[in-house]
């Protein structure tokens, strides 16, 4: 993965630390630049958003294939849209005991119309910090019930607070027409998704090959304006993210959703992950890539607390019923660093899928908040 050889600038809006380098946001144009100050990769599976003893992994696939073959009978429609939240963890050091919490979440509702009228509907809310279990909303009363939270978050401090934003956003024309990006960065059309392979080994070529970059739609004008060039092999940990961002924002027909879901399974270095759980509660089955250790340093000024290595793994969690890709998500497999008071299991990062997927019917963003 990218990272610029100084901190970025200050953004404009809060900016939540990432795990992995570029994280684009599709239908959107958000870039965000993970730095070395606070890069994190990590996911498993766990009993319990409470952070609980990981579950074990089982090689390849195993367990998969019925997962997969319930995604291809999803409907189809005229609207295309995804209901997605996000969301950093982060430790909280008072003198009345240590406590996670929850900030940097974002709640983004966007729909396409694929029919005649071509447009795109972008709506999004900031959420409110919360603490990540019962235990640590425990803590954080203890502490006062503080309604402004400041943590360390990539090269500065930024600070988050228990209040929630309305919707904001709107109607604009459709990207390119009514046109989606695809792998390679291509621009399609919905009929042209609808020639996508399903054959898994096809889809592979298309997704983890790295040409253009996959189906990231600012690789050009990142390889143009930081020179940066494809790495030759795709990881496993960046398959998996490729998967996840195609399956999360592409308008795939529910067979070529499901042949690539097949496609990541069989992927060397992509193990499954039973008894997965979602920051929402919700129960499944994951893939994932190996853990991997991270380090973080004083390189960016982070103080202290922060700075020392963990241990975590990357999965994505489909719902064993449905088919449906339910989280994106990180967590801590060998507690450290900055996470050194948390317990394996618990989720450390996460792009949450409330809804997606086809429908006739113009969805609207939901009323209530998703915690």
């Amino acid at each position: 993965d990218a990272a610029p050889a100084a901190p970025p600038a200050e953004p404009a809006a809060p900016r939540r630390r990432l795990f992995g380098g570029w994280r684009l946001k599709l239908g959107v144009g958000l870039l965000a630049a993970g730095t070395a100050a606070a890069a994190v990769i990590v996911m498993t599976g766990q009993d319990g958003p409470s952070g609980k003893a990981t579950p074990p992994l089982a090689q390849g696939g195993h367990g998969f294939t019925e997962v997969a073959a319930k995604a291809e009978l999803a409907p189809t429609g005229r609207y295309w849209f995804s209901d997605d939240v996000s969301g950093q963890a982060y430790v909280m050091r008072p003198k009345t005991g240590a406590y996670a919490i929850f900030g940097a979440q974002t709640e983004s509702h966007i729909t396409t119309d694929t029919g005649a009228k071509a447009t795109t509907t972008y709506m999004e809310r900031d959420l409110p910090a919360r603490p990540a279990t019962k235990e640590d909303e425990a803590a954080w009363r203890r502490a006062g019930s503080p309604s402004s939270l400041r943590v360390w978050s990539n090269d500065h401090y930024w600070t988050y607070t228990t209040q929630a934003k309305p919707w904001s956003g709107g109607e604009t024309d459709s990207m390119k027409g009514g046109k989606f990006y695809g792998p390679s960065g291509t621009l399609l059309s919905k009929e042209e998704f609808a020639t996508l392979p399903t054959d898994p080994s096809a889809l592979a070529n298309a997704f983890f090959s790295n040409k253009g970059w996959g189906g990231h739609p600012l690789a050009p004008a990142l390889k143009k304006k930081f020179d940066l060039k494809p790495p030759g092999k795709m990881t496993p940990r960046q398959k998996l993210f490729e998967a996840g961002g195609a399956i999360r924002n592409m308008p795939l027909p529910p067979k070529v959703r499901a042949g690539l879901m097949r496609a990541l399974a069989a992927q060397p270095g992509i193990q499954t992950v039973k008894d997965a759980v979602d920051p929402l509660g919700r129960r499944g089955i994951a893939l994932a890539a190996a853990p991997e250790s991270v380090t973080w340093t004083a390189e960016y000024g982070a103080p202290k607390a922060e700075q020392g290595t963990f241990v975590g793994r990357d999965e994505l969690v489909f719902d064993p019923k449905t088919g449906e890709l339910l989280s994106e998500q990180t967590v801590l497999t060998t507690p450290g660093g900055a996470y050194a008071q948390l317990k394996p299991g618990t989720v450390l990062n996460y792009w949450i899928l409330r809804q997606s997927g086809w429908t006739d019917t113009k969805p609207q963003p939901p009323a209530d908040l998703p915690f």
